[in-house]
C-alpha cells in the first residue's frame, strides 16, 4: 500500500511554495522553495513511507547550504526531535536566517573577489591557468621556457577574518603568496594597481633568467651518477654526486651565477677526500667560468666523474654497514672506515647510536671508538638536536 502524504492546511498557509509528493519508491517528498530574509531558497525534505521525521534527509541548494555548514549538527537535531514537518521547517528557517544574518557581507565579498579574479585571468589568458582553486581561493599559472620545460606558479590571494562578523574578507591591496619551483625566493613588485598578468610577466622573467642553471644541472643529472636528491626539482641547488666506490662530492650551485665554483663538499674516506681536497685547491687556476660547471669540475680534480652509460649505480653505492640500507631517512652513508682494506661506511646516525650505546670517548661534539666490522679507530660527529 502506497503511503499518504502528510500535508495539512498548517504546511500549506505556512510554506505555500512547498509541494508534496510520492516518489516511485514510496518516499514523500517536500519540495520548493522556502523564505528567508527576504530570498527565495530551493529545499528539499525527504521523509520515508512511515513518516518518521528523524529517518528524514534534507536538502537545499549549494549558496544555502555552503552557509550553513556549520550547523549540520543542529538542524539533524531539530529534524529529529521536532512533532511534525511543519515544527521542524520554521526551526530551520530561524537557523537558516541567523546565520545569514551573520554572514550577509560575504556572498557580496566573494562575488566580488571571483569577479575580480575572472576579470585578471581574461587579461591573461585562460591558456596559462592550469588551475582554480575553491572559491577563487588561489590560481595556479604555468608557461613553457625556450625548451619545453613546464614550470608552475601558485598565486594564493591574502584573505581576512573579521573577528566582529567571523566573515570572509578579501584584501586586493596586499599582495598575494606566490609558491613558485624558481631556485630561489620570487621577489615581486606589487602595488595596488598590480594585476595577475603582472606577476605573471615577472615570473616569466625569472624563468628566463634561470635558463642557463637548469641547462647546466640537467647535464649533471644526465652525465653523472646523482646520488642525492633522488628526484630533484627546478628548485633544487645541489647535487651529490658519486666519485668513485664510498667517494662522492655535494655540491651547492649559485643560481644566478652557476658557472661559477660551487660550495663543494667531499665525502668518504678522509685519506681519499683528502687528495680531493688539494687537487681541488692546487687546480682552481684551471676554472673558466666560459666552460660548464660539469667540465670545469672534471678539469680541477683531474678525473672523469662515473657515467650511468659506463657505470652501474650499485659499484658505487654501498649500504649501510649497521642497517644494511642505503637510504635512511634521507640519509646516505657517508662516515667510512679509514682502514682502505675495510672502507665501509655508515651513516652517522646509525654509527652515532652505535658508539653511544658502547660508552665510547666523548670530546666535545664527538665520539670516539672502533669500526664495527675490522675495530679500526673510527669517529663521528654528535647529530645535532
Amino acid at each position: 500500500m502506497l503511503p499518504t502524504i502528510a500535508c495539512d492546511m498548517s504546511l500549506v498557509e505556512e510554506f505555500p511554495l512547498i509541494i508534496p509528493s510520492i516518489t516511485s519508491d514510496g518516499v514523500c517528498k517536500y519540495s520548493g522553495f522556502i523564505s528567508i530574509c527576504g530570498h527565495s531558497y530551493r529545499i528539499c525534505v525527504l521523509v520515508p513511507g512511515s513518516g518518521d521525521l528523524s529517518s528524514s534527509r534534507l536538502e537545499c541548494e549549494w549558496n544555502l547550504q555552503h552557509r550553513l555548514c556549520h550547523k549540520t549538527s543542529l538542524i539533524q537535531q531539530r529534524l529529529q526531535k521536532s512533532k511534525n514537518l511543519v515544527a521542524f521547517l520554521k526551526d530551520f528557517a530561524l537557523i537558516a536566517e541567523t546565520c545569514l544574518k551573520n554572514s550577509s557581507t560575504e556572498p557580496e565579498v566573494w562575488l566580488q573577489h571571483s569577479s575580480h579574479i575572472l576579470q585578471q585571468i581574461q587579461e591573461l589568458g585562460w591558456e596559462n591557468i592550469k588551475n582554480i582553486g575553491e572559491g577563487f581561493s588561489c590560481v595556479e599559472l604555468g608557461l613553457h621556457d625556450t625548451v619545453g620545460r613546464w614550470h608552475s606558479m601558485k598565486v594564493i590571494f591574502n584573505k581576512q577574518v573579521s573577528t566582529s562578523r567571523k566573515h570572509l574578507n578579501y584584501n586586493s591591496t596586499q599582495p598575494p603568496l606566490c609558491d613558485t619551483s624558481l631556485p630561489e625566493k620570487f621577489d615581486f613588485h606589487w602595488s595596488e594597481k598590480t594585476r595577475l598578468k603582472h606577476v605573471f610577466q615577472q615570473f616569466e622573467a625569472a624563468v628566463q633568467s634561470h635558463q642557463l642553471f637548469w641547462n647546466i644541472m640537467k647535464e649533471i643529472d644526465s652525465s653523472c651518477w646523482v646520488l642525492d636528491p633522488e628526484h630533484p626539482t627546478f628548485a633544487s641547488t645541489y647535487r651529490r654526486i658519486a666519485l668513485g666506490p664510498n667517494i662522492s662530492l655535494q655540491i651547492t650551485v649559485n643560481c644566478r651565477q652557476p658557472t661559477t665554483l660551487p660550495e663543494c663538499r667531499f665525502l668518504g674516506s678522509e685519506s681519499v677526500i683528502a687528495e680531493l681536497r688539494e687537487k681541488l685547491n692546487v687546480n682552481l687556476h684551471r676554472w673558466d667560468i666560459d666552460r660548464s660547471l660539469l667540465n670545469n669540475l672534471q678539469e680541477v680534480l683531474d678525473m672523469d666523474f662515473p657515467s650511468p652509460t659506463d657505470t652501474r649505480k650499485e659499484e658505487l653505492t654501498v649500504d649501510c654497514g649497521i642497517c644494511y640500507c642505503h637510504c635512511l631517512s634521507d640519509q646516505v652513508p657517508e662516515v667510512v672506515c679509514e682502514d682502505r682494506r675495510c672502507a665501509q661506511a655508515f651513516h652517522r646516525s646509525c654509527l652515532y647510536e652505535w658508539l653511544r650505546n658502547l660508552s665510547c670517548k666523548q670530546s666535545f661534539n664527538t665520539l670516539f671508538g672502533e669500526c664495527p666490522l675490522c675495530s679500526h679507530p673510527i669517529r663521528v660527529k654528535i647529530p645535532a638536536g
